[in-house]
């Protein structure tokens, strides 16, 4: 473990670096001390570390591993994730302002309150994750081609959204405002969509799911296709010719 904490002290770019186990105030005072300079971490293992507070601002992550890790209220301005894992992560709070992650697996992350202007994912693995009651009016992150499956929005502010490739199944967006929100080829499918606002969502891109007597007044206001609407009309009961 010592020389693992010597490769920090010998930084600011560390590769190959095991972490695990290691004293959390001695990993935290030698990533704060830093060289001046934006850390570059390749390939290390930070699991389980507490780095709650911990500012790391424009460093880049190189795909490590994560997993467990306390983030809790890190300033993690302007850094670049890519590959690696952060696994049920605990980022409450956190400030990812113009941060980008790339190919990152955050299933169950927890990212209730953190601030996410102009926040990247994209390719991310996201099953799972907990992103409810983003309310912040600097909310405009960017989730294109990541999976968002059994994920928890409700009740966030996400109006606006434009949403490509993402997979938002079985998610729960209840109480959430999707007011406006533009999904292109993306996935709803057994989504909880209750007492959310959708007034001119366009979900013309969008795989609905099952379609049943409940989802008119589910979809109110939505924007849908012609072939939707037909699917619906059959729900309801009604021949469409």
């Amino acid at each position: 473990m010592t020389d693992a904490l010597d490769a920090l002290d010998a930084g600011p770019e560390v590769a190959d670096v095991d972490l695990t186990g290691a004293d959390p105030e001695r990993v935290r005072d030698r990533l704060e001390r830093g060289h001046g300079t934006p850390w570059v971490l390749r390939r290390c293992v930070l699991d389980e570390l507490d780095l709650s507070g911990i500012d790391l601002t424009g460093a880049t992550l190189d795909r490590v591993r994560a997993t467990r890790v306390r983030l809790r209220g890190a300033v993690l301005d302007g850094v670049r994730v890519d590959g690696g894992s952060l696994a049920a992560a605990q980022m409450v709070d956190a400030d990812l302002t113009d941060a980008v992650l790339t190919g990152v697996d955050l299933s169950r992350a927890q990212l209730v309150g953190a601030h996410l202007t102009d926040t990247v994912f994209r390719d991310c693995r996201m099953v799972g994750v907990d992103l409810s009651g983003l309310r912040d009016l600097a909310v405009t992150f960017t989730v294109n081609g990541c999976s968002l499956a059994l994920a928890r929005l409700t009740d966030s502010h996400l109006r606006g959204w434009r949403l490509d490739r993402v997979d938002l199944s079985d998610a729960d967006l209840s109480g959430a405002d999707l007011r406006d929100v533009v999904l292109t080829d993306s996935k709803l499918r057994g989504a909880d969509l209750t007492h959310a606002r959708l007034a001119g969502a366009d979900l013309r891109g969008a795989d609905l799911g099952e379609i049943t007597p409940e989802t008119p007044a589910v979809l109110r206001g939505a924007i849908v296709s012609t072939e939707q609407a037909a699917d619906v009309c059959r729900a309801l009961g009604l021949q469409v010719v």
